[in-house]
């Protein structure tokens, strides 16, 4: 690869990098701007809208996955403008119903962007290049959680609680021009339909245990700023702390293509689920605040091993039909988004946090052991 090439590859990985950033912070963004809204959402209010934005996600997951397969840069450009403009009437909105509608729009537009950067990298890098370009790509998902728990505290106390979701619907914008500038090569496609897929067994597993894993993993990052405000942080160490659950996954998450490429993406998935799982069950114990930070950096250093992990997966299954493979598995596991806050927000008005953590613990460690049983991929 020449220097012309590895520039045109860096500058491919950081605008699919950025895509994901902005699809990822959209929907995290309410969990803390939703704490200084001038609103003043319920705890079921809150769970309503973030169970909206993952029924618009959900429904155009497997329909984007097969249609990025061959127009990637189309769908880019329509789903960023879409965000941008959703992004804006969430800043907008003057009513929780206004916030419903703007919600499940974001969801529609968001949920186009992971299958097909996913299409856009696969067609740009092969073989052990694949997961190492997917590595640098999750480092957005670690990074949208840091820079959420660092800045949105911040910029809402100081500019108003709608600032955020304009600066998102700028940054969308842009983001969405950039893709006219870059070329994206077409690979050859073998078309499947929906029920070829959903034949893989492959696809099955970890479709479903991907649905286990995100299922707990939306409880908790979307509840975990709220638990750690319960322990008697203010505002900013609670930030501080949420920031933590990704800011070890910054390096982790660059080196993850290294070690997926070294210990194989079964193995990756089984063994970092497993302790992410551990660490989640720590959260149901009493923690001083120096124990909180320590669980939640660990935790962050942990989990985005995984991210790079499961991408890896969908992409290796069948990398000439990527973007749908993608699209079906994502299906799942962004499904488990819309259960995720419903069954949350009882959970916690009638058990508490604590027990929260338990079952979130206990469903990671299961999909971990369902990957080393039953997960069977050529890598």
């Amino acid at each position: 690869m020449n220097n012309k090439e590895k520039r045109s590859s860096a500058i491919i990985i950081f605008i699919t990098s950025l895509s994901f950033f902005l699809s990822y912070f959209s929907r995290i963004a309410w969990g803390i701007v939703s704490v200084y809204s001038s609103l003043k959402p319920t705890e079921v209010q809150d769970s309503i809208i973030f169970s909206l934005f993952f029924i618009g996600y959900v429904i155009v997951q497997i329909p984007s996955g097969f249609i990025a397969n061959s127009y990637p840069k189309i769908t880019s450009v329509t789903s960023l403008l879409g965000l941008s403009f959703a992004s804006f009437l969430s800043g907008y909105a003057n009513s929780i119903t206004f916030e419903y509608f703007s919600s499940i729009l974001m969801g529609l537009f968001a949920g186009w962007i992971y299958p097909t950067t996913i299409k856009i990298l696969s067609c740009r890098f092969s073989g052990k290049e694949l997961p190492v370009a997917i590595g640098y790509y999750s480092l957005a998902w670690p990074l949208s959680i840091v820079l959420s728990g660092i800045t949105l505290p911040y910029l809402s106390i100081n500019f108003g609680w709608r600032f955020p979701y304009y600066l998102i619907s700028m940054i969308s914008f842009l983001t969405a021009l950039s893709y006219l500038l870059i070329p994206i090569k077409k690979s050859k496609i073998e078309r499947k339909s929906i029920f070829t897929v959903a034949r893989n067994r492959n696809v099955i597993i970890v479709s479903f245990s991907g649905f286990l894993f995100f299922l707990s993993y939306w409880i908790i990052t979307l509840y975990t700023y709220k638990y750690f405000l319960t322990l008697g942080m203010n505002s900013y160490i609670a930030g501080l702390a949420y920031s933590m659950l990704a800011l070890a996954g910054i390096p982790s998450t660059i080196i993850a293509g290294y070690i997926i490429r070294r210990v194989g993406i079964k193995n990756s998935l089984t063994f970092f689920e497993g302790i992410y799982g551990l660490l989640t069950l720590n959260l149901s114990y009493y923690l001083s605040i120096i124990q909180v930070f320590i669980v939640a950096c660990t935790m962050g250093f942990v989990r985005f091993i995984i991210t790079p992990a499961n991408s890896s997966a969908v992409s290796m299954i069948d990398r000439k039909n990527a973007g749908s493979i993608s699209g079906f598995a994502n299906f799942f596991w962004q499904s488990s988004g819309i259960v995720a806050p419903l069954f949350a927000s009882m959970v916690i008005a009638s058990l508490g946090f604590k027990i929260l953590w338990l079952f979130s613990g206990f469903i990671i460690i299961l999909s971990s052991t369902i990957y080393l049983f039953l997960l069977k991929i050529k890598e």
